[in-house]
């Protein structure tokens, strides 16, 4: 009866295992979700330590994106920062 289930539990069960899985790659990275942008279902924040090399993380979060949109059939955009870049443009006023 997979089918039968609610396309909003089913986002959330994406995001979660999605989460779980960048949380078991990366146990220092940290996620919060963000506005999606409109061709988006979710969109995730994935904060990662400085030292941490940006491009590595992001492709895995990629690779894992994919993979739950195989799955679920939900894309979910991951945007990976840097915590102290993501720390500093907090504060930073919008241009």
């Amino acid at each position: 009866m997979k089918s039968m289930v609610q396309p909003d539990k089913r986002l959330a069960e994406a995001v979660a295992v999605l989460v779980e899985a960048i949380h078991h790659a990366f146990p220092m990275a940290s996620t919060r979700p963000l506005a999606p942008y409109a061709d988006e279902a979710f969109t995730l924040e994935v904060r990662i330590p400085a030292g941490m090399d940006r491009d590595t993380v992001r492709d895995a979060c990629l690779r894992h994106a994919l993979a739950i949109e195989d799955q679920f059939g939900f894309f979910i955009l991951t945007r990976v920062k840097v915590a102290e870049t993501a720390e500093a443009s907090a504060g930073a006023p919008l241009p």
